[in-house]
C-alpha cells in the first residue's frame, strides 16, 4: 500500500486539532487556538513510526502517553496536577470516541480500497480519511449543542455556586447556575456576562432606574441613558446583543459592579473583570437558582 506521508500528517494534525479543541469545550478550558495547533503538532511526532518503523520506542505505551501529556502542557498550561489529569483523561476518552466512530462508519458501509479510504492507518487499518471528518463532525456537533444540556441535567446540583454581588457597599447574594450555554460577553470590554434575575439585584438601584429597568432595554434605551447620565451608574452601564430561541436578536441591559465574589470547588473566586446582565423574567421556575453564570468567569 502507498502511503502518502504529507497527507497522514495534514490529516493527523487536523485530528489532533479537532480532538484538543473539543475537549477545551467539554471541560469550558480557555481556547487559545495558536496554542492548540501546537499541541496538534507535537502529536504529529507520533508519525515517526511510519518513517522509523525499526524504532520500537515510537510504538511503547510510555512514549504515546509522554506524547499526549506533552500535548495537554502545550494546548492548555494545567495550572495543577490534578487538573492535568482531567483534562489528560478526557483527552483519551475524545480520541476513543472519535476513532470508535470512525471504526463504525468504516465497518458499516464495508467500504473498500479506493482513493478516497486509503489515506490514513490506524493500527494498521486503512481507513477512510473523510469517515474520520464525518466522525469529528459528529462528535463536534453533541459537544457544542448537546452537551451543555446533558451536562446541566447530570451535575445540576454541583453546578450551584453561591455568588456575592457588591456594588457601592452593598453586597447581595444569589444562587447560580454554572451556565454552560452561557457565552456571553460585553461587546466593549469583552468581560463575560452573568445573567441575573432582575428581583434578585433590584435593590441595588434607585426606584427611578428600578422602574426603567422592569421594561427593558428595547422599549425605553434613551430614557435610560438620560436617567443614568451623571451619576455613578454612568460608567458602569452597558448594552449586550444577544440571540436566544424565537428571538434572534436581542439587547439585554447590564451593569459592572465592583465586585463578583464565588465559592467554586472549595476556593473563594473574587471577579472584578464581569458584567452583569439584567434579565427581566424568572430564570429557575422553583426559584433553585437566580442567576447563570458563565464558565469562563472560572477560569480567570
Amino acid at each position: 500500500m502507498v502511503i502518502y506521508l504529507d497527507m497522514v500528517f495534514l490529516i493527523n494534525l487536523l485530528m489532533n486539532f479537532l480532538i484538543l479543541l473539543f475537549v477545551a469545550i467539554v471541560l469550558n478550558l480557555k481556547k487559545n487556538f495558536f496554542r492548540i495547533f501546537l499541541g496538534a503538532a507535537a502529536g504529529c511526532i507520533f508519525l515517526l513510526s511510519i518513517v522509523l518503523p525499526h524504532f520500537p520506542v515510537f510504538q511503547s505505551l510510555p512514549f504515546k502517553i509522554a506524547l499526549s501529556a506533552a500535548m495537554i502542557l502545550v494546548s492548555f498550561q494545567p495550572h495543577s496536577f490534578k487538573d492535568f489529569i482531567k483534562i489528560l483523561g478526557f483527552f483519551y476518552l475524545i480520541s476513543f470516541m472519535v476513532g470508535g466512530g470512525a471504526f463504525a462508519l468504516f465497518y458499516f458501509y464495508n467500504l473498500k480500497d479506493t482513493f478516497l479510504n486509503s489515506m490514513l492507518l490506524i493500527n494498521n487499518i486503512s481507513v477512510p480519511w473523510w469517515i474520520l471528518l464525518v466522525s469529528s463532525f459528529m462528535l463536534f456537533l453533541f459537544f457544542k449543542l448537546l452537551w451543555p444540556l446533558v451536562y446541566r441535567m447530570l451535575s445540576k446540583d454541583t453546578l450551584l455556586v453561591p455568588m456575592t454581588v457588591t456594588f457601592d457597599e452593598k453586597s447581595l447574594e444569589i444562587k447560580a447556575l454554572i451556565d454552560t450555554g452561557n457565552n456571553l460577553h460585553d461587546p466593549i470590554s469583552d468581560f463575560p456576562v452573568v445573567i441575573v434575575e432582575f428581583e434578585a439585584v433590584k435593590d441595588l438601584f434607585s426606584t427611578d432606574l428600578q422602574a426603567a429597568l422592569m421594561k427593558g432595554a428595547e422599549e425605553n434605551l434613551q430614557y435610560m441613558g438620560e436617567l443614568i447620565s451623571g451619576s455613578k451608574w454612568a460608567t458602569r452601564f452597558r448594552v449586550i446583543p444577544f440571540e436566544s430561541i424565537g428571538k434572534s436578536k436581542g439587547l439585554m441591559i447590564g451593569f459592572k459592579p465592583d465586585m463578583i465574589t464565588v465559592i467554586f470547588n472549595n476556593k473563594i473566586l473574587e471577579i472584578k473583570d464581569a458584567i452583569l446582565g439584567i434579565y427581566q423574567r424568572i430564570l429557575s421556575p422553583d426559584g433553585t437558582y437566580r442567576a447563570l453564570l458563565n464558565p469562563d468567569l472560572l477560569n480567570e
